[in-house]
């Protein structure tokens, strides 16, 4: 609940800010995330649940941004216990135009994930992630997002990979 608290100041941070530049934007995502491995003492767990993404970002020229935000990528469920994992991050991304109002998105950053265990309690670590999706511009200040990413953890003496499919929209001030 701690790292939730934390994310939360730190998006409403990037709103404030966005509220005062140009090429800022503030957005939010919600989709399907899944945990590729085993992070519940080898007991078999559902790894799928609803993930939450928020982020605050700069349109550096019409073919790079830069992306910071908040990642909940739900929590997975065993027989034994219970992980929640989250994090934040900062992300280069690529904008290739194919349209007017459609582009294809790629992205990398530098993750900073936590695993919050009931077995174990929590731990962090940073790390990759990377993505890829394709943007719809419905006018100059509102488009809508596709993506998949994927979050890379190294906390509690484990290595999972987290998958985030996921719808958003963004607005651009």
């Amino acid at each position: 609940m701690k790292l939730f608290s934390k994310t939360l100041v730190a998006a409403a941070a990037l709103a404030a800010l966005a509220s005062h530049a140009e090429g800022l934007y503030v957005g939010g995502s919600v989709g399907a995330s899944r945990l590729s491995d085993d992070v519940v003492g080898g007991a078999p767990a559902d790894r799928s649940g609803t993930g939450l993404k928020l982020y605050g970002g700069y349109v550096v020229n019409p073919n790079f941004s830069v992306e910071a935000g908040v990642v909940r990528l739900g929590k997975v469920t065993s027989a034994v216990g219970d992980v929640k994992s989250g994090g934040l991050f900062v992300d280069a991304v690529g904008v290739w135009p194919l349209s007017n109002n459609f582009s294809l998105l790629g992205r990398v950053g530098v993750f900073n994930g936590g695993l919050d265990s009931s077995l174990v309690g929590d731990d962090r670590g940073a790390s990759v992630k990377f993505g890829a999706g394709a943007q719809y511009a419905i006018d100059k200040n509102i488009s809508v997002r596709g993506e998949w990413e994927r979050y890379r953890f190294d906390a509690l003496g484990v290595k999972p990979d987290g998958d985030l499919f996921s719808l958003g929209v963004n607005y651009r001030f």
